[in-house]
């Protein structure tokens, strides 16, 4: 096996997470860590004290900025803004270099770009986040099908009681977690993508474990676009709903997450700007300790079909904690790291073939590998009528 050089873009709290989980790979001979805040990447490093990491300043917009930055990189790993994924994969291909990304404001499309990256012997490793890992076992399931005619994702979390009065401070990059809530949200349903009104769908699901019963409600995920292209057994229906950020929409509403300037007191703002820029960044929180609860968390799959003319509901997760990651793994995001990790092995061992692939995608060893590394899903099974 080949050692590789690996380059990340961006080093947030996802990132630094997929930094400090990749130093226990052996086959990697470089790390490259670049932020545009690049103080924020030197720190990573000084607190991880690795000999192979390396720092510098990337603008992710801009496309000279990158090829200098992942020149000599064998593995691109972008754990910055969905909206920065196509320069970062165009990057990627001039670089001659296999790619790995979280999240994406558009996995059809970068769908449609597999004949590229199978003409240049490359992999792409699409929407590879951490509630995005289900979907490989969704698939396997489904595959033990007959018939699958629908697919509920669910996912939830439950942290000890907050103050009385809470302030909004996502676990992951504000911007994205704005942008979750200013999308419509997506239901396949008969072949067909709709679009939702944000907040609908609201619903009491009971998740197992310590979590229990949680009011959720639909949301605009990678997997509702991604899985019917790679489940064709009559797949009728698929949605995604998560517990709804209540303050985010209020914000929303209220016109503080609009990108437009208005004018206050003769100076020009947009009131986004000035959001963001109040808000503590998660991954400078995380540096300065760890002030945040512990967090429960499930990400569960219903799958829904037949098997030898038997209606069945078929229910698949991961259970952990925040706490469990930790001990476990050394980080807290580890639901992200971890599969990236897994992902960055298959492809230095050329486990992966050339093309596109989201992680439902991905070859069944995907699966067999994560198991090696301790993370294993929770299978439970019904007849229904």
């Amino acid at each position: 096996m080949f050692k590789m050089n690996i380059s990340i873009i961006g080093v947030g709290v996802q990132g630094s997470a997929i930094l400090s989980t990749l130093r226990g790979i052996y086959e990697i001979s470089r790390i490259d860590c670049a932020d545009l805040n690049i103080a924020r990447a030197r720190r990573v490093k000084s607190r991880l004290k690795d000999d192979r990491i390396r720092c510098s300043r990337v603008d992710a917009s801009n496309l000279h900025s990158l090829l200098k930055v992942l020149k000599g990189a064998d593995i691109v790993i972008n754990s910055t803004l969905p909206k920065f994924n196509r320069k970062i994969m165009e990057a990627a291909l001039k670089c001659g270099a296999h790619y790995i990304e979280l999240a994406s404001d558009d996995p059809l499309g970068e769908l449609e770009l597999k004949e590229r990256w199978v003409d240049a012997g490359l992999t792409a490793a699409i929407t590879q986040g951490g509630p995005f890992t289900l979907n490989a076992p969704v698939r396997a399931v489904s595959e033990s099908m007959d018939v699958v005619h629908e697919i509920r994702l669910r996912h939830g979390w439950r942290g000890a009681d907050g103050e009385p009065v809470p302030v909004w401070s996502p676990s992951w990059c504000p911007e994205v977690a704005l942008s979750e809530w200013e999308s419509s949200p997506v239901i396949y349903r008969g072949g067909v993508y709709e679009k939702a009104q944000t907040f609908s769908g609201m619903e009491n699901y009971h998740f197992p474990g310590p979590l229990g019963q949680l009011t959720v409600c639909h949301v605009d995920y990678e997997p509702v676009y991604t899985l019917p292209r790679f489940i064709d057994k009559g797949l009728n229906y698929v949605d995604c709903k998560i517990p709804p950020d209540l303050i985010a929409g209020s914000l929303i509403k209220m016109g503080l997450a609009s990108r437009k300037t208005v004018k206050v007191k003769g100076v020009k703002v947009a009131p986004r700007d000035l959001l963001l820029t109040l808000l503590p960044h998660p991954a400078d929180i995380y540096e300065i300790g760890n002030p945040h609860p512990n967090v429960h968390l499930c990400y569960l799959g219903e799958i829904e079909g037949e098997r030898k003319g038997v209606r069945i509901l078929h229910k698949v997760y991961r259970l952990t904690s925040a706490s469990e990651n930790v001990e476990k793994y050394g980080v807290r995001w580890a639901d992200v790291s971890v599969p990236v990790a897994v992902v960055t092995l298959m492809l230095i061992s050329g486990e992966i073939e050339p093309g596109i692939y989201p992680p439902e995608g991905l070859p069944q060893q995907f699966l067999k590998n994560l198991a090696d590394w301790g993370f294993e899903f929770q299978n439970v099974e019904y007849n229904i009528q």
